[in-house]
């Protein structure tokens, strides 16, 4: 077989390749279940004018916790909180809050995605958008992040 044949015959099967790899990222990389952790559409919208608490602090994460933070002195099981930043540009940020083991039957975890700006003038930072998704213990979701509600 001579070199230029092998050369093409190389060409297509690394296109083919390729092919099958975005094909595949795409099945899975795509749903609201698997899809990337900060994507705003794999997140349930939240209404702030609906939230109980204030939407300004000196801190995102205090009020982060005051909104969507476990309020209860103690929780059955192996209950966990954790507060990541995801994500900041100048005076933006966008957090994830997670709550894992929650004492719920058909719901295992909630994920929030929330972003902040921070307002120069009162020297706080403010709430601007608030997204949830959540893990289900059971049923089609069972241990994926979804919008869909826990069987």
């Amino acid at each position: 077989m001579s070199t230029k044949r092998k050369t093409s015959m190389n060409k297509y099967r690394l296109q083919s390749i390729g092919l099958g790899l975005s094909l595949w990222s795409m099945v899975m990389g795509c749903t609201a279940q698997n899809g990337p952790l900060g994507k705003e559409e794999a997140y349930r919208p939240l209404d702030l004018a609906q939230l109980d608490g204030e939407l300004t602090a000196e801190e995102p994460e205090t009020i982060a916790l005051n909104l969507f933070g476990n309020k209860e002195e103690a929780v059955e099981g192996n209950f966990s909180q954790e507060i990541e930043v995801l994500e900041q540009q100048g005076f933006k940020r966008t957090l994830f809050l997670t709550q894992m083991n929650l004492p719920d039957d058909s719901v295992q975890g909630i994920r929030y995605r929330l972003k902040f700006e921070f307002d120069q003038s009162t020297g706080k930072w403010g709430l601007t958008e608030a997204g949830s998704q959540q893990s289900c213990s059971r049923g089609d979701h069972s241990g994926h992040w979804t919008v869909e509600l826990c069987p």
